[in-house]
């Protein structure tokens, strides 16, 4: 009786097993295909990974490239493909006779043997209507109009605007049809115009290392200039330190000086002995000039030894002079400007604050930026006074123009020494006429010891050397449709955008059916914003996926 009923116990228990491992697959599969269903769906509208091919964006985001560490001073950073296979655009694996340029000590490094990078993997939010649509400043992929391969820049120009490219800066005014003027050199002097601001999270990103003096070579190559001079005698450590100690107690400054310029060249294109990082912006003897960049940010750590030292941070740019001042005994702060021309004028004060009175013996962090004509000073990770509202001052593009190169209007538009600017570069190309901005601190009392001094500059939209560029003159500037947005690579100098795209580079297809109008990015073009580098760096065909996790990050 035991046994019987045991027995069908058994024979029951065995058939449940044989009904659920059938229903057990069925439900896998089943499982299986909704999740690739739901995986496709979710690349298709919501999320998709891209990689990198190019250095049009560097160094925010990296195509193949090569990573070189100084051997001087520890400085990291990314250079472009130097060797490529025999008539094809396709890198070589192992890049050879490589030759570059420490950025920050300016010394040269030699190396025969270079393991190529590949691109970062980057996840893209693709734009949903009725959820979120483009901003300014997104970095964005979208279907390259000429050839519809994925591109990805930064968006700059929005539906229903006019675009001006002056000195590095984005201008922007609303178009209203039959009132605003499309083109002369009357327009860029109308009312209307705005200069495209980012916010400090945006700003922060596309800042350029220019010079850091924590990567002074160690120990000291005879070969290395220092870029600060200290103006009066009592300074030690400027040519051959990372920290800077003034032993006077008299007023002095630390002057940026004449070794290098703050230029717009990149040290990602430094990719062959024909690009000089350090060159000249009015050098005769190169033909890739580079443009001076005035929107800088600089910075140090200062420590009073004996009394609070009052500081000023003083750039002269674009024919003014801006100024940051820090009474460090009283916790007040401002940001100021005047005309250069006149030493002894008045300063205008653009905004003020307070702060808590700095404590001898304690180090302060002190950072002032001029850029995108706006003054910000901060004091550890704080604004103190200025930002794109209360710092800012307003100059239009004709203005601007002016101002950046010390010409007239009716001087600019007469030079055609480099042609009209819509069917060759125009005036704006020309380098040399460019006013070089210069920067210095200045303290009363002492001693003190400075370090981490920093310069940085911001990313420059300039007119590329090859073409006209479409939003850098007068005559050749853009107004946007409903659906239309102006794209440009961060890398200025070295990126194909929509500054210089061709009528007859279109695609047959996006001419005839989406848009027919060159340098403009069509709503429907746009796939989404780059918003993660999810893989950074993976070695070109390696035999292993070896990213640098350590270089994952939010992309702004």
């Amino acid at each position: 009786m035991t046994h019987a009923t045991t027995s069908i116990s058994a024979n029951s228990k065995s058939k449940a097993n044989a009904s659920g491992g059938a229903l057990g697959i069925k439900e896998t599969l089943t499982s299986l295909i909704i999740a690739f269903i739901l995986a496709f769906l979710f690349r298709g509208f919501v999320i998709e990974g891209f990689q990198i091919p190019t250095g049009s964006m560097a160094p925010t985001l990296m195509g193949k490239h090569v990573r070189f560490v100084s051997p001087y001073n520890g400085y990291d950073w990314s250079v472009g493909p130097w060797t490529y296979a025999p008539r094809s655009p396709v890198p070589m694996r192992q890049q050879m006779n490589m030759k570059v340029k420490d950025p920050m000590s300016a010394l040269t490094i030699t190396d025969t043997n270079r393991r190529l990078a590949a691109g970062d993997r980057v996840f893209v939010l693709k734009y949903l209507p009725f959820l979120h649509q483009p901003e300014r400043w997104d970095v964005v992929v979208f279907k390259n109009p000429g050839t519809h391969e994925n591109y990805i820049k930064r968006l700059v120009g929005l539906p229903g605007e006019q675009v001006a490219i002056v000195d590095g800066d984005v201008f922007t005014r609303p178009f209203v049809d039959g009132q605003t003027s499309v083109s002369g050199w009357d327009a860029w002097a109308e009312s209307g115009w705005d200069i495209a601001r980012k916010s400090e999270r945006i700003q922060r990103t596309m800042f350029l290392d220019v010079y850091d003096s924590r990567y002074v070579p160690m120990p000291m190559d005879p070969g290395f200039r220092s870029p600060f001079t200290g103006m009066t005698p009592g300074w030690e450590g400027v040519e051959t330190n990372a920290k800077y100690r003034y032993t006077g107690s008299s007023s002095t400054a630390l002057a940026w000086n004449t070794n290098r310029e703050i230029t717009d060249a990149n040290a990602y294109n430094q990719t062959s002995e024909r690009f000089d990082l350090f060159a000249r912006s009015d050098d005769k003897n190169i033909r890739l000039r580079p443009f001076p960049v005035s929107d800088v940010a600089v910075t140090l750590n200062i420590e009073a030894n004996e009394e609070p030292v009052q500081i000023s941070a003083v750039l002269e740019a674009r024919g003014m002079e801006f100024r940051g001042v820090v009474d460090s005994a009283a916790g007040k702060a401002r940001v100021e400007m005047r005309a250069a021309t006149t030493a002894d004028s008045d300063w205008t004060t653009l905004d003020e604050g307070s702060f808590s009175a700095f404590e001898v013996g304690e180090i302060y962090h002190i950072e002032f930026w001029h850029v995108d004509q706006a003054l910000w000073l901060f004091l550890g990770d704080k604004l103190v006074c200025g930002g794109t509202e209360r710092g800012a001052y307003q100059l239009s593009p004709a203005q601007r123009a002016m101002a950046a190169t010390g010409m007239s209007l009716e001087e600019l538009a007469e030079d055609r020494v480099l042609g009209d600017g819509v069917r060759n570069l125009g005036v704006f190309a020309r380098t040399d006429i460019y006013r070089k901005p210069t920067f210095r601190w200045t303290f009363s009392g002492g001693p003190f010891t400075v370090h981490n001094v920093t310069v940085q500059r911001d990313i420059a939209y300039q007119i590329n050397r090859g073409r006209p560029t479409r939003g850098g003159h007068p005559d050749f500037f853009p107004t946007l449709n409903g659906d239309e947005f102006f794209m440009c690579g961060d890398n200025s100098s070295n990126s194909a955008d929509s500054r210089l795209w061709l009528p007859n580079e279109i695609n047959k297809w996006v001419h005839q059916e989406i848009d027919n109008r060159p340098g403009m990015v069509h709503r429907d073009l746009i796939v989404g914003k780059a918003f993660m580098v999810y893989f950074p760096a993976l070695l070109d065909d390696g035999p292993v996926l070896t990213p640098d996790m350590g270089r994952m990050r939010w992309i702004w």
